[in-house]
């Protein structure tokens, strides 16, 4: 499939819950040896705690057993996911530093004005190593029985776009179609940035404003540093793999065999 094409349409994967944002479907993207991940089985959204009653009945018919969360205590404790009959509820904060769990404290905090590039290049790469948020969650993945899964944060963006680009990996993903996913959450929490904005405009100047919504673009290059990363460390995604989830070669052949169609 035309890579262009692929990204492109992968748009129309966000489902419409209305009080969940950047709620998608992870599948229908091809991997390098030509096969596609399975729609149905892994899904990534923002925080679940606006769900509606028609919200529910939509998560219902997904099939979701598990909710994987990487939010911190204090988020939690202010916006709890759904307690879901039938649903495996993980939280492991995938963090070290703990979040403010509402949108005016981020804001009266001054938290957001730390978010520079250079910042998140860091907090990005601080993430993806020897982090027990991630490790728990690839050991997740390797147990079919606890699929489809659904992985979150607040937005769905860094926290979520990090697991989610681990998962793409395991599955043979190639890097640009990963980028390109992450990246589909600039359009798809327009309507939360819009409300950042608001809430800034309130305690901010406009220059310091527009300095916070800047750092609220999602770029290449923090998932790029990651890559970049794993290759000067590792040398190779098998290492990596291996040797930060033990994901052996038998087990991403196992995974991958459950999760990928011709």
């Amino acid at each position: 499939m035309n890579q262009k094409l692929e990204t492109t349409n992968s748009k129309h994967r966000v489902l419409p819950f209305k009080g969940v944002l950047n709620f998608r479907d992870m599948g229908g993207y091809t991997t390098s040896d030509g096969r596609r991940v399975k729609y149905g089985l892994f899904f990534r959204s923002a925080e679940l705690t606006g769900m509606t009653e028609q919200d529910l009945k939509l998560f219902k018919s997904l099939g979701i057993k598990t909710i994987f969360d990487y939010r911190g205590i204090e988020e939690v404790r202010l916006k709890p996911d759904p307690v879901i009959p039938g649903v495996n509820n993980i939280c492991v904060p995938a963090l070290k530093q703990e979040v403010p769990g509402d949108m005016r404290d981020v804001v009266r905090s001054g938290f957001l004005e730390h978010f520079t590039t250079d910042f998140l290049v860091n907090m990005y790469l601080d993430m993806a190593f020897n982090n027990p948020s991630f490790k728990r969650l690839m050991a997740t993945i390797m147990l079919p029985d606890e699929f489809s899964i659904l992985h979150h944060c607040a937005g769905g963006r860094d926290r979520t776009g990090v697991g989610s680009a681990f998962i793409f990996l395991a599955l043979g993903v190639p890097r640009e179609t990963i980028i390109e996913d992450y990246l589909l959450s600039n359009q798809t929490l327009g309507p939360l940035n819009e409300q950042i904005k608001k809430q800034a405009s309130q305690h901010l100047s406009p220059k310091e404003v527009d300095t916070v919504m800047a750092a609220l673009i999602l770029r290449r290059e923090f998932m790029e540093a990651i890559f970049s990363a794993i290759d000067e460390r590792y040398k190779s995604v098998e290492a990596f793999l291996e040797q930060e989830f033990g994901m052996t070669a038998e087990k991403r052949k196992q995974l991958q065999a459950y999760c990928l169609e011709a």
